[in-house]
């Protein structure tokens, strides 16, 4: 193969996934930029925006492992968005809320946000995303990660 030709696309569906949301992350992360927030910051601190959850909470809905979820808290906890304390009903669990000053970040950023809502339906196709929204959420409720290992190969 030339170093000048391009890599010729795969069929696998993890890699075409992982294109696609880079993608679509750089496009909000533009959109996002004079907020100071990238969109993996500001989606935590929206789910945060109706009521406080525990880490497991938080983590299970925005399917991230703990750990990944803690390092994108950091910063999060840095600049007084949110704060972190110890659940009154099991203090082994941690309870994470928006700050006043995170509350007014989500309220300051959601016009930047539907901007790149509305900019990514003008040019995808409002339908088109719909379908796509319950696609991605078909996946994440499909059982596959649960399943564990690959199937076997057929022995017919």
């Amino acid at each position: 193969m030339h170093p000048d030709q391009p890599i010729p696309d795969t069929a696998c569906y993890c890699s075409a996934l992982r294109q696609a949301s880079r993608y679509v992350t750089s496009f909000y992360d533009q959109v996002l930029s004079g907020s100071g927030l990238r969109v993996t910051q500001f989606a935590i601190l929206a789910r945060l925006r109706p009521s406080p959850a525990t880490v497991t909470q938080l983590a299970q809905s925005m399917v991230m492992d703990r750990t990944t979820l803690a390092r994108n808290l950091q910063p999060l906890v840095r600049e007084g968005l949110v704060h972190i304390r110890p659940n009154e009903h099991d203090r082994r669990e941690r309870v994470i809320a928006l700050t006043e000053s995170g509350r007014a970040r989500v309220e300051a950023i959601l016009p930047a946000w539907r901007r790149a809502q509305a900019r990514f339906d003008e040019q995808f196709g409002a339908e088109r995303g719909a379908q796509l929204l319950a696609t991605m959420r078909a996946v994440v409720d499909s059982g596959l990660h649960a399943s564990g290992a690959a199937p076997p190969e057929d022995a017919g």
